[in-house]
C-alpha cells in the first residue's frame, strides 16, 4: 500500500475518535429537566434522576468520611493500647512494690517475735 492508503485510515481513525469524544460530551451534559407543563411524566423521571444523582453522591461523600473516620480510629487504637497497658504495668509494678515492702515488714516483725529471734 501506499502512503495514500495509510492515510485514509488515519483519517478515519481520527474521524472516529472525535465521534467518540463528542458523543461522550453530549452524554455527560447535564441537561434541563422537562417542564411538568409540557411532559410531567418525563419531569418526574428528570427529577427523580437529579434526586437519585444527588443521594448517590451525598451517600459516597458520607462512607468516604466513614471511612476516613475509621482510619484514623485505627490509627490510635495501638496508641491507646499501648498507653494504658504501660499505666497498666506502672501500676502493678508499683502495687507489687508496695507489697514486697508490706511482706519484707511481716517478715522482720515475725522474725523480731518469732522462736527465732530468742
Amino acid at each position: 500500500m501506499d502512503e495514500n492508503g495509510y492515510g485514509k485510515y488515519v483519517a478515519l481513525a481520527f474521524a472516529l475518535i472525535l465521534a467518540g469524544f463528542g458523543i461522550t460530551r453530549l452524554l455527560q451534559r447535564q441537561r434541563k429537566p422537562r417542564s411538568f407543563r409540557d411532559d410531567p411524566i418525563g419531569a418526574l423521571k428528570d427529577r427523580s434522576e437529579i434526586v437519585a444523582n444527588k443521594a448517590q453522591i451525598a451517600s459516597e461523600e458520607a462512607l468516604t468520611r466513614i471511612q476516613a473516620t475509621l482510619e484514623e480510629i485505627r490509627d490510635r487504637l495501638p496508641e491507646v493500647s499501648n498507653k494504658q497497658i504501660q499505666r497498666g504495668r506502672k501500676d502493678l509494678t508499683k502495687r507489687i512494690n508496695d507489697l514486697t515492702g508490706q511482706a519484707q515488714d511481716l517478715v522482720k516483725e515475725l522474725r523480731g517475735n518469732s522462736v527465732f529471734s530468742r
